[in-house]
């Protein structure tokens, strides 16, 4: 099976980057010819119709009601950079990103890029330096968020709870906020401004969605900060409808199907054991390079954790997920195929061999960090 798998990957990669090919599009041709390579055509459409069970729901439900919920913040973007700014300016700059990362939008570091600019333009930051901060920073929640399509696909390929997962994978992130704060850090000048404390709330539904996932399953906590916002806010209903026809995205919702779907296939073909007989002996190298192949290739924060960790899943059960999340988040970060990279260079107008040098320095620190996290855990 490991032949047919590689080759189905490496079509979705080749698909992927010659732009010729939606993401979406080569996901789902790949998955379809590996299902029915490795499984033929009667275990094929068994597997196919028990890849649409509960799992699926509850990721899908999830995602559909966070991007919708993020739609609508985003209409609030002067104030969540007020009340960021009552941190402190250097702070701000890290943490207007950072915030609005916390919002699962395709193509999201756009609208951090238009609400950080005027901060970073009055501490007279270069465009490939506004470029690396806003979109490195951005992104630093994807191994720890369950908002993020990433967690919420690995806790379904794994098995586990969404809570379990980030009792695993939070090394992953501190790593990379590490990472982007020694790299950003001495970029930013300190400045006159100030915003108004009071605009934090502003960030009320993010954190409403925290607590309330903790007594209720996901899903039904994104759905009631959803709802608890259009009530208090008063959301006329022309905008729901835009909210929610956005969340409805035909090309992420394709791919989360076929994500999962080829999870199955792969689950139902017997791969996982044949990787982790083959690469066993070189599990630290498997367990970082597989997803950073996959996320670099395709650029999609998502696509690495349902094509990479279901073939690796017996090596990345506990501690080192932290491991393979780093290497996926790694993938995706340098990818030139990733839509927030391209939207954020596309705003500052930024060079992208000086972003790719900013980009560079902070994979050595963050490369560095995650194989020492895995050589504590495993002595």
């Amino acid at each position: 099976m490991l032949p047919a798998f590689l080759i189905v990957v490496l079509f979705i990669i080749g698909a992927t980057l010659s732009r010729k090919i939606d993401v979406s599009i080569s996901l789902a041709l790949g998955a379809l010819a590996y299902g029915l390579t490795a499984l033929g055509p009667a275990k094929f459409l068994t597997a196919t119709l028990s890849a649409f069970n509960q799992s699926m729901a509850y990721v899908i439900t999830s995602l559909i009601f966070a991007m919708a919920l993020g739609y609508l913040i985003k209409e609030e973007g002067e104030k969540v950079a007020s009340g960021l700014l009552s941190l402190g300016p250097r702070a701000a700059a890290f943490a207007i990103p950072a915030a609005i990362g916390l919002l699962p939008m395709p193509g999201g570091a756009y609208i951090s890029a238009v609400v950080s600019d005027p901060l970073y333009g009055k501490m007279g930051l270069k465009s490939h330096e506004k470029t690396f901060i806003n979109y490195f920073m951005r992104h630093i929640w994807i191994p720890v968020w369950p908002l993020f399509q990433g967690v919420l696909i690995t806790a379904a390929v794994l098995s586990v709870s969404v809570w379990q997962v980030v009792e695993w994978s939070w090394p992953a992130a501190l790593i990379a906020l590490t990472s982007g704060l020694a790299v950003g850090l001495p970029l930013v000048k300190r400045v006159e401004a100030s915003g108004r404390p009071r605009d934090l709330i502003t960030l009320w539904p993010l954190a409403a969605v925290a607590l309330l996932s903790f007594a209720l399953p996901l899903p039904l906590a994104v759905a009631s900060a959803y709802l608890a916002y259009v009530i208090i806010k008063k959301t006329p209903g022309d905008f729901i409808l835009k909210s929610l026809k956005y969340a409805l995205n035909p090309r992420i919702l394709a791919i989360i199907i076929f994500s999962l779907v080829f999870a199955e296939y792969i689950k139902e073909s017997g791969l996982s054991r044949e990787f982790a007989e083959s690469l066993g002996a070189f599990s630290a190298v498997a367990i970082f390079t597989i997803p950073f192949a996959i996320g670099l290739a395709t650029g999609v924060e998502f696509t690495f954790a349902s094509l990479a960790f279901p073939p690796i899943a017996p090596l990345i059960q506990g501690p080192s997920l932290a491991l393979a999340f780093a290497g996926g988040f790694l993938g995706v970060m340098l990818s030139p195929a990733h839509s927030c990279l391209v939207l954020t260079r596309e705003y500052y107008k930024s060079d992208i061999v000086s972003v790719y040098r900013l980009l560079a320095r902070a994979a050595v620190i963050f490369t560095a960090l995650s194989f020492l996290f895995y050589l504590l855990i495993l002595y």
